[in-house]
């Protein structure tokens, strides 16, 4: 039996998790990618992606497969271009369509209400997915699946969500081919995550919502053994030869214990350069000594806000002024490389201006490599989404947009919450690394930043962005959007 796994232009390690547990049932995988080129999380030229579209490309390579069963992996940013996908399949092909990842796990009553959606999966994926492929290798749809939605004549099956997999050395290694063969790109930077959940509920994280849907249902941060990474990552030596490697947990250094043997093993065994993630609490003199000792490159930290009262009122973040500078002091002192998270777009939009401004100060005298701006997002049910309803801040347009990830990643947001000042802000950030302290305390205190230009800044702060030193992080996705784009414009 064949599954078709189709993927968006971004490496996600969800569907490799899931073909490695049906290739170790002896079932057939294979990913199909739709390279979105010029429209991707980069790179946004609407007459260029029109030119260069591949779905139809894709559609044609899907069909010659004659899968079983295609499945999509979906985060909400990527939504709408997974309906439109689903949509062209079925009206090609007679084949079940299942949608898993954060959005359905989020939204399933909405998204199985498609008409191109015949299953949705809540959750973990892993045993749900091989437990529903076995019964329909029998002959027979198991309909009772926990995890799993089903329709069936003409009625929706809501299954109940299973408990958490407690023990992750226990799941086959994930199938890092399954993506690397349908990208034909060798990885500049081998992703990786040694743990999933988090010990925190930020508000306008998933996790928020996901903690909920997990309520009794097992420990929600798992951790993998020191011994089962560096197995996965030995492998990946030998068979990718990447050159740095990239942890993608929410935070890697919680656990002192666990840090201090993964140093040691992977000083012993990997000695790649690495970078990750974490969180200013878990930052110390200890466990910098371990992520530097083991290799450590870069890390990214998250800010959020300087301000304490948006930080622990509107982010649910309880970590101190104090502790964020010194993690950042530890890591410059280390020579670790250092990039930080800033969110804006708040609510109250004066907000943004008081915290920017004190992000500003701090960075002058901090210096962290790069400063990182997002703007605020409301994803489906995290419980900065339904304060904003609770208020009134949100349009029922807007809400029905939110369930269906009409909020999308695209630079500049015209709506409500996010104006021209949000652009602006993202722009002075980026200069302060760069510009003598003098001059960076100018424009600052006498706000010339608001004269910054809008159009073009993007390109401007990507430009910023490569001007040395650069971070490992901006190097391996230039590297590997290149690569992407020379395979995919010659096929």
């Amino acid at each position: 039996m064949k599954v078709a796994l189709v993927s968006d232009s971004c490496e996600h390690l969800g569907p490799e998790y899931i073909s490695g547990m049906l290739k170790s049932a002896r079932y057939e995988t294979k990913m199909f990618i739709d390279p979105q080129l010029f429209d991707d999380e980069n790179i946004s030229i609407k007459w260029l992606s029109r030119a260069f579209d591949y779905k139809k490309k894709l559609i044609s390579h899907l069909k010659a497969y004659e899968p079983s069963l295609v499945a999509f992996s979906v985060v909400t940013d990527f939504y709408q271009w997974a309906c439109q996908i689903a949509a062209m399949i079925k009206q090609e092909m007679d084949v079940p369509i299942i949608f898993g990842g954060i959005h359905p796990t989020s939204v399933p009553e909405r998204v199985i209400n498609n008409d191109f959606v015949d299953m949705v999966c809540v959750g973990e994926g892993e045993y749900p997915m091989l437990e529903l492929v076995d019964s329909m290798q029998r002959g027979q749809i198991d309909y009772s699946i926990k995890n799993i939605w089903f329709k069936k004549n003409g009625q929706v099956i809501r299954n109940k969500v299973r408990s958490l997999i407690e023990d992750l050395d226990s799941l086959p290694m994930l199938d890092k081919d399954l993506y690397y063969s349908a990208a034909k790109n060798s990885p500049q930077c081998y992703q990786i995550t040694a743990s999933r959940g988090c010990v925190y509920a930020c508000s306008y994280c998933c996790h928020s919502h996901l903690r909920e849907i997990y309520k009794n249902k097992g420990t929600y941060f798992r951790r993998r053994s020191v011994k089962n990474v560096i197995q996965e990552l030995k492998i990946a030596k030998e068979r990718y030869h990447p050159r740095y490697i990239n942890f993608r947990d929410e935070s890697l250094g919680m656990d002192i214990g666990w840090l201090r043997d993964f140093s040691n093993q992977y000083k012993a065994q990997i000695t790649l350069p690495f970078l990750c993630y974490v969180h200013p609490c878990h930052v110390s003199q200890e466990s910098v000594s371990y992520l530097k000792d083991a290799g450590c490159c870069e890390v990214e930290i998250g800010i959020q806000s300087w301000n304490k009262t948006i930080r622990e009122n509107l982010f649910n973040r309880w970590v101190s002024n104090a502790q964020m500078e010194l993690a950042i002091r530890l890591l410059n002192k280390a020579h670790i490389n250092v990039l930080t998270n800033e969110i804006v777009g708040l609510p109250n939009l004066s907000d943004d201006h008081e915290h920017i401004l004190k992000a500003s100060e701090i960075y002058i005298e901090l210096r962290p490599l790069r400063s990182l701006v997002f703007t605020l997002k409301y994803f489906p049910y995290t419980e900065i989404t339904q304060r904003a309803i609770d208020s009134g801040l949100l349009s029922a347009q807007n809400q029905k947009n939110i369930l269906d990830g009409r909020f999308s990643y695209k630079y500049l947001e015209k709506n409500n919450i996010v104006d021209e000042r949000t652009i602006k802000y993202r722009l002075l950030l980026s200069i302060i690394r760069i510009l003598p302290r003098k001059i960076a305390k100018q424009i600052v205190k006498k706000r010339l930043y608001r004269y910054f230009p809008v159009f073009f800044t993007r390109f401007l702060i990507d430009v910023i962005a490569r001007i040395p030193p650069r971070s490992v992080a901006s190097y391996v996705s230039l590297r590997t959007t290149i690569n992407h784009y020379k395979f995919f414009l010659k096929h």
